[in-house]
């Protein structure tokens, strides 16, 4: 896990905490070089689409 911390989540380069920052929306590290790309929100939306993969909501 810690890992995950330690890797841009869209390039998945190495990042330290001088050249990146965390991305709100799914608490990964994105380097500066992928802030606020599209790669970027394209990565984010398949993270959080990948959520829910294997879940079946009980309440139906």
């Amino acid at each position: 896990m810690a890992e995950l911390y330690k890797t841009c989540f869209v390039c998945k380069n190495s990042v330290t905490t001088k050249n990146s920052e965390f991305n709100t929306a799914v608490n990964l590290r994105v380097c500066k070089n992928c802030k606020g790309t599209n790669k970027e929100k394209e990565t984010e939306i398949e993270y959080l689409d990948s959520l829910a993969d294997g879940f079946v909501c009980g309440c139906i």
